[in-house]
C-alpha cells in the first residue's frame, strides 16, 4: 500500500512540476505563447533560457516521470495488449528527455539542423508510442467496471496521432501549443485514470490473494 501511494504522490508531484514548467517556461521566454508555440521550444537551441530550462525544466520533468514509472509500473494489473501498453508508457518521459538530447531549432520547423531532423523523428515515435500506450492500457482488465474511464483512455490514444498531425500543419501554426498541450491534458488524466483504477485497493486485493 505504501507504494501504491508513493505511485500516485510520484504522479501528482510530475503533473504539479509540469504545470509549473510550462507557466515559469513562458513567463521568462521573449515572446513565448502557449497557444502558438511547442513545448520544446523552450530549450530551441540559441534562445534565452535555454539551458536553464533544458535541465531545471525536462530533465527534472524527465526524472520525475522516471521515478513514477520505476514505482508504479511493476503494480499495473495488466495482461495481454495492456501489457504492451504498460512498458509504452515509457514513450512519456522519453518525450520530454528527446528535448535534452535533441533540442529543436528556434521555431521547431519540419526542416532543419540534424538537432531538429532528429527531434522530429524521436518527436513522432514518442508520441505515437504514448497514444498506443494508453489505448492498449485501456484494455486492461480493471478497467472493465469503469467504462467511461476506459472510453476516455482509447479515445485520448487514438486522438494522440491525429492530433500531433494536426498541430505541425502550416495552417495551424497559431494554434499548435494549444493543441499539443490538450494531448498533455489527455494524457495526465489518463495517468490519473490508470492509477486510481489499476493501483486501487482492489487490485491490490487481488495481488495478495494470488
Amino acid at each position: 500500500m505504501i507504494r501504491v501511494q508513493l505511485a500516485r504522490v510520484l504522479l501528482i508531484a510530475s503533473i504539479l512540476y509540469i504545470i509549473g514548467f510550462y507557466f515559469v517556461g513562458a513567463a521568462i521566454k521573449p515572446g513565448y505563447s502557449q497557444l502558438s508555440n511547442f513545448v520544446s521550444e523552450y530549450n530551441a537551441t540559441g534562445t534565452p533560457w535555454a539551458g536553464a530550462l533544458t535541465y531545471a525544466g525536462f530533465l527534472v520533468t524527465t526524472l520525475l516521470l522516471s521515478a513514477f514509472l520505476f514505482v508504479s509500473a511493476p503494480l499495473l494489473q495488466v495482461s495481454g495488449a495492456s501489457r504492451v501498453g504498460k512498458w509504452l508508457l515509457w514513450c512519456v518521459p522519453a518525450s520530454y528527455f528527446l528535448a535534452v538530447i535533441a533540442p529543436c531549432d528556434a521555431g521547431c520547423p519540419l526542416e532543419g539542423s540534424l538537432n531538429q531532423l532528429l527531434h522530429n523523428a524521436f518527436a513522432i515515435i514518442a508520441y505515437f508510442g504514448m497514444g498506443a500506450s494508453i489505448a492498449l492500457l485501456s484494455f486492461a482488465p480493471g478497467f472493465r467496471l469503469f467504462p467511461v474511464r476506459r472510453s476516455f483512455l482509447f479515445l485520448s490514444g487514438i486522438a494522440f496521432p491525429l492530433v500531433f498531425f494536426a498541430m505541425v500543419q502550416p495552417e495551424l501554426k497559431p494554434w499548435g501549443g494549444l493543441l499539443q498541450r490538450s494531448l498533455d491534458i489527455a494524457l495526465a488524466t489518463s495517468l490519473i485514470f490508470l492509477v486510481w483504477t489499476l493501483l486501487g485497493p482492489r487490485q491490490q486485493a487481488k495481488v495478495r490473494t494470488r
